[in-house]
């Protein structure tokens, strides 16, 4: 499973227990076992925050989609039309 995040103009992909890796979790609200259907938008904003070593507010307008098979994506918000 992997956290596929497209910020600042490029795209990462990050294996989920590395995001979500048990140091992080304390700080991201998380106890006990953690999956990707069990954290929330929010949680994973903060971990892409953490990862990319910058404030929360760069990921606050960014769409989080966690998908059946595992994997999440986060990315920017899109307007088509």
């Amino acid at each position: 499973m992997s956290v596929h995040v497209i910020y600042n103009g490029r795209t990462e992909d990050i294996a989920f227990d590395e995001m979500f890796s048990s140091e992080h979790l304390s700080g991201l609200g998380i106890t006990g076992t953690v999956t990707p259907q069990s954290v929330t938008p929010e949680q994973v904003k903060m971990a892409a925050a953490q990862h990319f070593d910058v404030g929360l507010n760069e990921f606050q307008d960014h769409f989080v989609e966690i998908n059946p098979n595992g994997n999440i994506t986060v990315r920017p918000q899109t307007t088509f039309g």
